[in-house]
């Protein structure tokens, strides 16, 4: 079990913007994977084809002579876009991983099973970190985002991709609406309807229930600060679906 119990300093509080019980992690994986064989047709549909533009748009944020990690990789849907030189992915699904171990034939891809919270990677190893659609989903962000800043080399870049979240206002009214009545609606043409008998539970339903519990990117940008990110904002990507969130790992400063 990849998660610790919930017990002193650890959260056991419900869903929100920090993270999630064990319970409710345990629930989120499960409906990923779920549909892990319909995962990219329901995504282009909910985000009317715009998912793979915003993907490569910020995959092209990374150099070729980086040492990336992804983390909540999936099936690999965002790493196939990735040039860098050498890609880490950490996935806490062994279902997710064994699709993106068909999917990415690279010897430039190393595929790890593990959880934003305890990466493992030493510390000052990559130059990127991202996390793409996947944030949202982390039992514990506030520790996750400490593990990124951990595993950043100085001057290193943390990216979280994720739906727009913005303030509340006539864009705001209008993705809500979005996730809560299209979403399931259109993730229903996505996935076989022999498949949907079969399941307990309506899988996207988790994601809205995600959705509304992360709060906003501005949280985000919080979460980041005080992992000791500097340099931290926000900006949407095209159309204004989706939000990159950005912070740097400060250099040292000099003791001479």
């Amino acid at each position: 079990m990849w998660l610790r119990s919930c017990r002193g300093k650890h959260r056991c509080a419900e869903m929100d913007h920090q993270g999630m019980s064990e319970k409710e992690w345990h629930e989120v994986i499960d409906a990923m994977e779920e549909v892990a064989p319909y995962y990219e047709r329901v995504n282009r549909l909910i985000t009317f084809g715009m998912v793979d533009r915003w993907r490569r748009a910020v995959a092209d944020l990374a150099h070729e002579d980086d040492v990336v990690l992804e983390i909540g990789s999936g099936p690999g849907n965002f790493t196939r876009h990735l040039m860098a030189k050498r890609v880490f992915c950490v996935e806490p699904s062994k279902e997710l991983l064994q699709i993106s171990r068909n999917e990415l034939n690279s010897d430039r891809v190393t595929l790890l099973r593990g959880v934003g919270e305890r990466l493992p990677l030493t510390e000052g190893s990559v130059d990127k970190v991202f996390c793409v659609f996947s944030f949202r989903d982390f039992y514990d962000r506030g520790a996750s985002a400490g593990e990124m800043n951990r595993v950043l080399k100085e001057g290193g870049e943390a990216m979280i991709v994720d739906i727009a979240k913005p303030p509340p206002g006539p864009l705001s009214k209008l993705l809500e609406m979005h996730v809560r009545h299209m979403v399931p609606p259109l993730a229903r043409i996505g996935v076989p309807a022999a498949t949907r008998e079969r399941l307990a539970r309506d899988p996207y339903a988790t994601f809205v229930e995600t959705y509304e519990a992360f709060g906003s990117t501005k949280l985000y940008e919080e979460l980041l600060q005080a992992s000791g990110f500097t340099e931290v904002s926000t900006k949407y990507l095209e159309l204004k679906g989706a939000t990159i969130t950005r912070g740097k790992k400060p250099w040292k400063k000099s003791t001479s």
